[in-house]
This record gives C-alpha cells, sequence and structure tokens, in this order.
C-alpha cells in the first residue's frame, strides 16, 4: 500500500505518518514548503511521481479566526487547493481520505451529530472547508470525508498542541477559565490516524465522523487536562462571551461514528481513557 499525506507536518499528518512508519508502508509526506497546492500542475506531478493507492489530505489553513480576515487565502488553500489534490488523486485511480471538520454542521441540534445531519456552516472556515467536501465527492470516484473532533495530540512542539497550551498558560496562573457552553468531542490524534487507515483497507466510501467517544464542554476538557497533569490551579466554568472571537463558533460540535459503528469499522474509545494515555506518554516518560 502506498500513500501520500499532505499536511505531514501538522498534528495528525505526523501521527499518521508515524503509523504508516510503524505498519512498514511505503509513504510520502508533504508540507507546506514542499507542495504549492494551488498549483495544479505542482499537485499533479507530486501526485503522478509517487502513483499513490490512497491519498490522505491532511494539509488546510486551520486558523478558524484568520480565514474569517483572509477569506481569498482561506478558499484558495481549503477548497482550490482540495480540488487540485482531488483532481491528481482521481488521475492515479487514488482512494482520496478528505480531512474536514466538526464544525460543518452548524447549531442545528443540541444532541451529538451523525452523517445525516443537515450542513449549516456559521463561519468560513467551516464554509470552506464543507466546499471541500464537495470537491472531493465531486473530483475524485474513490472519495472519502472524514469529519474529526476537537483534536489534541503530536508531540510538545506542535503550534497547535491544545494540551501543552494549556499545561504553559496554567503554570503561569492561578485559576484558568473555560467556557462551559461549547461541547465536543475530544480526539486524539494518534487514534484517528488508526481509524483513518483502519477505513482506508475497507471498501467503504462517503462520509464518517470519526471521533473518541463521549462529548465534553470545554470547562470539562481543560479540567480533565489539568488534572491529568497534576498541575494544582483552579478551572473556572464561564460563558463563552469571556473569550473575544472574529469567528462564531457553534454552541455543539459533539459527533456521533454512525456510519463507522454502522459498517463496523469503529474502534475509536473513550476520549477520557485517550486523553490520559497521550498526557502519559508526553510527560510521564
Amino acid at each position: 500500500m502506498k500513500v501520500l499525506v499532505t499536511g505531514s507536518s501538522g498534528i495528525l499528518g505526523s501521527d499518521i505518518c508515524k503509523q504508516l512508519e510503524l505498519k512498514g508502508c511505503n509513504y510520502i509526506g508533504f508540507n507546506s514548503q514542499n507542495i504549492k497546492l494551488d498549483d495544479f500542475e505542482d499537485v499533479k506531478a507530486k501526485v503522478i511521481g509517487f502513483n499513490p493507492d490512497i491519498l490522505i489530505h491532511c494539509a488546510a489553513l486551520t486558523n478558524v479566526d484568520l480565514c474569517e480576515d483572509e477569506r481569498g487565502l482561506a478558499y484558495t488553500v481549503n477548497v482550490n487547493g482540495t480540488q487540485n489534490v482531488a483532481m491528481a488523486a482521481n488521475l492515479v485511480n487514488a482512494k482520496m481520505i478528505y480531512i474536514s471538520s466538526c464544525g460543518v454542521y452548524g447549531n442545528g441540534k443540541a444532541t451529538p451529530y451523525i452523517e445525516t445531519d443537515p450542513t449549516e456552516p456559521l463561519n468560513y472556515h467551516h464554509f470552506t472547508k464543507l466546499e471541500g467536501e464537495a470537491k472531493v465527492l465531486e473530483c475524485c470516484t474513490k472519495g472519502i470525508i472524514i469529519r474529526p473532533g476537537w483534536l489534541f495530540g503530536g508531540n510538545l512542539s506542535h503550534r497547535k498542541n491544545f494540551v501543552e497550551a494549556r499545561r504553559r498558560e496554567a503554570l503561569n496562573v492561578n485559576e484558568l477559565n473555560s467556557a462551559n457552553d461549547k461541547i465536543g468531542s475530544p480526539t486524539f490524534t494518534s487514534d484517528l490516524a488508526k481509524q483513518i487507515l483502519h477505513l482506508a483497507r475497507q471498501d467503504a466510501y462517503g462520509v464518517f465522523n470519526a471521533v473518541n467517544e463521549g462529548c465534553a464542554s470545554r470547562f470539562d476538557y481543560v479540567t480533565e487536562i489539568i488534572r491529568n497533569l497534576n498541575i494544582k490551579v483552579k478551572v473556572n466554568p464561564v460563558s463563552s462571551n469571556n473569550f473575544q472571537r472574529k469567528a462564531n463558533m457553534p454552541d455543539n460540535e459533539c459527533l456521533e461514528n454512525f456510519n463507522l459503528s454502522r459498517s463496523g469499522l469503529n474502534i475509536m474509545r473513550d476520549w477520557k481513557d485517550a486523553l490520559k494515555d497521550y498526557i502519559d506518554s508526553q510527560y510521564r516518560i
């Protein structure tokens, strides 16, 4: 199995590459330094040159607030870039796995979303991720959409490492404030990488939620992080209005792995168990 990964230096992409290496797979990783997603000829040359069986597209502009200010850039990377990757994947008859977002559902319900629920993005980042989904399904005959949860993982130097950011914050204050009115599905990138590769081996296509089991508020999530780190800092539940953002964020980003479970392919565990294992692996060795 030959696998090409975009966004290979990110928290999810790096864990996917790690799993591929552990399994002895032939893979290649690309990041923003060595592939131009907005240049179809460059993308096509890289994809045809490696000729993968599976292409996992993790690369994206993920800064939600920046996407509000830089809409042209967000569209270029998240939509046009995804279209270029999908067309190139189709040229070599590769299965393409696209990493979308839990935020595409918007604010339609208070319980966990399943894949058949309507999508109605509330901000531009989530709009571009949903448009990216459409490009994959339109341009690639072997398209798989993954809608992940609130990702944690990676190494301690990753800029997007949520756990390490909370640890550093907690070391400099007596109290932390965290929103108790925003809920989602914390998801370990290593677990998600294993789930993605498990799905990649199956004859399954379409849209799949892929999150660690269970839901949590941001307050629950941060409290569990601080507890596992054994840092003596009080975490206060507060309204999300205390945190000013340019992007309008959904109140509920909890997902249920309905299609994975229905297909007998769900291997995701409880988020608290995953979080404990991640913290133990990073801070206890």
